[in-house]
């Protein structure tokens, strides 16, 4: 006992709507990926010239720039003390002896906790 043509026909049409939404979602997360990938790089690119692009921005940029990295700023004579804002803070207390690849998968999770709309690749370690 076989399947009718009306019966094939209809799993067809579903295989082929299934095959189309899953086309799109491959392309929007390949699309998102590279965005990532050129946000990332752009990141990369402002943190080595942080303290350079610090020293020259005008005070409401400053402000702004410190507002986004940094909480409960206090200053307690000549000393500032702060907490670092998420996901900054697990770059804040590395040692030379941490794992990267730990610290890189952390601040991934707080990004995509941030975004949920984001690919991230999982790391391999």
């Amino acid at each position: 006992m076989g399947i009718t043509q009306d019966e094939y026909d209809k799993k067809a049409r579903e295989l082929k709507e299934k095959q189309f939404e899953l086309s799109e979602k491959l392309s929007k997360l390949t699309y998102a990926d590279k965005e990532y990938s050129i946000t990332l790089i752009s990141l990369l690119n402002i943190c080595s010239r942080a303290l350079e692009l610090f020293g020259s921005s005008k005070v409401e940029q400053k402000r702004q720039l410190i507002n986004c990295l940094l909480s409960n700023l206090k200053l307690r004579g000549k000393k500032l003390e702060y907490t670092s804002k998420k996901p900054f803070d697990a770059l804040v207390d590395l040692d030379y002896r941490s794992n990267w690849l730990a610290t890189v998968d952390k601040v991934r999770t707080a990004l995509l906790s941030l975004n949920k709309d984001i690919f991230i690749s999982e790391l391999e370690y």
